[in-house]
């Protein structure tokens, strides 16, 4: 995870029943480092949708047919 050379504070609000379950499962490792993961893998997730909109403009939708192909393999 790359570290900028300074840090921003923020305030946010959130409803108290994920303070309770986002301050249990941060625990030693502190808050902070926890928000800022999870702020990090939903900029990654928000760039990875561009990027497959980009492609889709470019190339066309997806094969359907190896999209289900590629699903059964995963699973």
């Amino acid at each position: 995870m790359a570290r900028s050379s300074g840090a921003s504070k923020l305030s946010v609000s959130v409803p108290r029943s994920v303070a309770v379950q986002v301050k249990r499962r941060a625990g030693k490792r502190g808050l902070s480092a926890f928000v800022t993961r999870a702020l990090q893998h939903e900029l990654e997730h928000e760039r990875l949708g561009a990027f497959l909109r980009d492609l889709e403009a470019d190339l066309g939708p997806a094969d359907e047919v190896l999209v289900r192909e590629a699903e059964k393999l995963l699973t």
